[in-house]
């Protein structure tokens, strides 16, 4: 018995340390966002390329994504509000749907996917390498130099993209629209601009700076851990792509419970 307290009293010690040391990053993380010093020309020169490799680079297949999903789903939500006799009420409940839920979540797992585990592999590989210890040898700050260019990317790429994806979808609902209910042009965008609000807005861009933020912090937290062995960096990434998967799981969670108080 008093082995297994010894165990759980070891287990809880490490998780408590192990969310000190992410907070304590995200906090220098933080506080070098609002720091002038931080904005040298090697730091924007990085953050435009990655904004570049972010966005750019996954804006055709995702606007092919935005399109299909967009016909498709929305078709869906029209459909159900049908039947359910909410017919008054599509504008916004496809509102509701695009701009609160479906649009930043998805953004967010395709950015995660894609981009996040990019990171945490190329993170891990410097520090593996020794390359990250080289940098602080040449007195060059490794949070300005490296981290905030991809945290910031992270964060724009994931609200343009969100905003994007929600106005792809939007436009792809009017072929279902028009197909299946022989709804005009017109009338779909009157129920959809007299459904809008500010907060639907606010709540996407909001939800979508939250996303991107853990989005890149976390694949940088989970490199920077990675012990100084090259097949340590498989099971760094793993586990960084499941911490981060839970951070935008919780973050899902906690964006429900605001909009229910």
């Amino acid at each position: 018995m008093t082995r297994v307290f010894e165990y759980l009293g070891e287990i809880t010690l490490n998780f408590l340390s192990d969310v000190y040391e992410a907070l304590r990053f995200s906090y220098l993380c933080i506080t070098h966002l609002f720091l002038p010093n931080s904005y040298h020309p090697a730091m924007k020169s990085i953050l435009i390329k990655q904004i570049y490799f972010t966005v750019i680079q996954i804006l055709p297949s995702f606007l092919l994504l935005g399109f299909f999903f967009g016909s498709l789903i929305i078709g869906y939500v029209i459909t159900l509000a049908i039947n359910y006799e909410l017919s008054n009420q599509i504008g916004s409940i496809i509102i509701g749907f695009v701009f609160n839920e479906f649009a930043p979540l998805f953004t967010a797992f395709l950015i995660a996917l894609r981009s996040g585990a990019a990171v945490n592999t190329e993170i891990a590989v410097m520090q593996v390498s020794g390359e990250l210890n080289a940098l602080k040898e040449f007195n060059i700050g490794l949070i300005d130099y490296l981290f905030l260019p991809r945290i910031i990317s992270g964060v724009i790429s994931v609200v343009t993209l969100s905003l994007i994806f929600a106005m792809i979808m939007l436009v792809g609902g009017y072929l279902f629209s028009l197909l299946y209910m022989n709804m005009s042009l017109n009338t779909y965008m009157y129920t959809l601009f007299s459904s809008i609000e500010i907060e639907n807005l606010l709540y996407l861009v909001g939800k979508s700076m939250a996303f991107g933020f853990v989005i890149m912090l976390i694949p940088i937290y989970s490199g920077l851990r990675t012990i100084k062995a090259f097949n340590a960096i498989p099971i760094a990434v793993l586990k960084g792509m499941v911490r981060l998967f839970i951070a935008i799981f919780i973050i899902e969670v906690l964006s429900l419970w605001l909009r229910l108080i």
